[in-house]
């Protein structure tokens, strides 16, 4: 099993709950998107996503922030 620091994680994502979120829908993305082209991941779906969202590759939004920002936008619009 691999060893992840909490802090790594909440670097990128600060509500740890909300990452453990953002990660098991990273997962359901990858194992669906390997099943529909027909390879197999090395290794564990969830360590994958748990990499990745630490190396920055998975993008996410907080929807309560990005609604925020879009009333700032229109606001001053």
């Amino acid at each position: 099993m691999t060893y992840i620091r909490r802090r790594d994680v909440t670097e990128k994502i600060a509500n740890k709950f909300e990452a453990i979120k953002i990660m098991a829908l990273e997962s359901r993305r990858l194992n669906d998107r390997a099943r529909s082209v027909g390879i197999v991941l090395p290794g564990k779906l969830t360590s994958i996503a748990i990499q990745r969202l630490i190396n920055g590759k998975v993008e996410y939004f907080d929807q309560r922030e990005r609604a925020a920002e879009l009333l700032e936008e229109q606001e001053g619009e």
